[in-house]
């Protein structure tokens, strides 16, 4: 037996991290899914929102069209594992090594098993179970978010209306969001294609986090390049010192002790997704999956030590966060 399914939920982020009891609750994840040429790219979401309107769900959105489906099923229909990552919604099942879809509504139907080969999980320490570092000891936060694989291979197709798709030497990405609300304002970022680095993977996400009975403007960042990470984040006392959102762009600067990162993403055209409130699935954004971002990244004196861009990026921005950030200064 694995000795990290007997450690609390805390320090295991991709188990599912609810109960079948909550109230205004809701818990997603997040599977991003390239083949290997970068032609087909989709994001398939399950969850389960419990509010007055309890049920589970899966997601898809495609990337080149920017169609999206919100799939309802019952909350019966729902089940997992407690030990490890297993979500069951009908007869879809995620896990972190397969995922089999069966997906069917008037005008959408996805069928299909796919391999998630050699997983490149968050680490998870005692001081920093997962990606939020110690703010995941924080009880009565809003929000919550996991890191799941930072990069993996996949093997296996998909028919989605009738033509079928090969992902044979594709890639993916994991990542989930657990809790009450997601946050009023955010940017989220996200790319594991670098053209010069295949091994590299990239997120951000800047929120307007609700506390108590205020707010504060926090963020968390990381950048997996030639096996090490590089963490930017409100709870190791790094710094945004830049947010600028335009109508095509968004620049965002970091800092921390020794290392400064740069981020230029550029916005593409997206689909919606339906995101929670109150634990209730009543809220629409935006989101796309082929955006693209350049990176740079530098040591304490100036040496560059990674710059790159990656593509098939997702990218979410709503409402304004980078004003609060700018009052933050």
């Amino acid at each position: 037996m694995n000795p990290a399914h007997y450690l609390p939920r805390l320090f295991r982020p991709p188990v599912y991290q609810g109960s079948r009891h909550s109230e205004r609750y809701f818990e997603g994840w997040y599977f991003k899914f390239v083949d290997k040429a970068g032609e087909n790219i989709w994001s398939v979401i399950p969850g389960v929102s419990f509010s007055g309107d309890s049920h589970s769900f899966i997601q898809a959105i495609h990337a080149g069209t920017g169609n999206s489906h919100y799939i309802r099923f019952p909350l019966e229909a729902f089940s997992y594992d407690r030990k490890e990552l297993l979500v069951q919604i009908g007869p879809n099942r995620f896990t972190g090594e397969r995922v089999t879809l069966d997906l069917r509504e008037d005008q959408f139907q996805m069928r299909g098993e796919l391999q998630l080969r050699h997983p490149h999980p968050f680490p998870v320490t005692l001081t920093a179970p997962g990606i939020m570092g110690w703010y995941s000891y924080v009880p009565f936060m809003e929000c919550y978010h996991g890191v799941v694989s930072m990069q993996h291979g996949i093997s296996g197709s998909l028919t989605v209306n009738g033509s079928e798709i090969d992902f044979e030497g594709g890639k993916g990405y994991i990542e989930k969001d657990w809790g009450r609300s997601m946050p009023s304002d955010w940017i989220w970022i996200q790319s594991n294609h670098f053209r010069q680095d295949p091994g590299a993977s990239f997120m951000i996400s800047l929120a307007r986090i609700p506390w108590l009975r205020g707010h504060f403007p926090g963020f968390l960042s990381f950048l997996l390049v030639e096996g090490k990470l590089y963490r930017f984040a409100t709870y190791n006392r790094s710094q945004v010192e830049r947010v600028e959102v335009t109508s095509e762009q968004v620049s965002i600067e970091l800092k921390q002790r020794k290392h400064r990162l740069k981020i230029e993403a550029r916005i593409r055209d997206g689909g919606v997704l339906k995101a929670p409130r109150h634990g209730a699935m009543d809220r629409e954004i935006r989101e796309s999956i082929v955006s693209a971002v350049e990176l740079e990244l530098t040591g304490r004196d100036g040496e560059m030590i990674f710059a790159d861009t990656g593509d098939y990026a997702g990218l979410e921005i709503v409402g304004r966060v980078e004003e609060y950030f700018q009052n933050n200064d």
